[in-house]
């Protein structure tokens, strides 16, 4: 009864209605967290479809570099339009067999 006038809460009438009080609290609070479950399981999805794309974007970021490297060492070595083309082409082939066998190579 003190605590009651103490901190202001209002005393329940009988043993039953706080027993049913309290377990209309609980069931909210169970209601609660099963939400917060449900978000936190659709969140950590996301996380690992975000992490899958990062890496995928990581892996095109290091491929292209890697053809950016290859095209401005043959506009260096090529002066001439036709040869830049020729050895962009020849170049852009090679990647592409490396990037075949990279492939064959990570999959086993």
């Amino acid at each position: 009864m003190y605590l009651c006038r103490k901190f202001g809460i209002a005393m329940a009438g009988s043993v039953q209605d706080t027993y049913s009080s309290i377990r209309a609290k609980v069931a909210v609070v169970i209601e609660r967290q099963n939400m917060l479950v449900a978000k936190m399981e659709a969140v950590k999805e996301e996380n690992a479809q975000l992490r899958a794309t990062i890496e995928s974007l990581r892996q095109e970021i290091s491929r292209l570099n890697v053809d950016n490297e290859y095209l401005t060492v043959a506009s260096v070595l090529s002066p001439d339009r036709t040869q830049v083309e020729q050895t962009r082409s020849l170049l852009a082939g090679l990647v592409r067999d490396i990037d075949r066998c990279i492939a064959e190579l990570s999959c086993c």
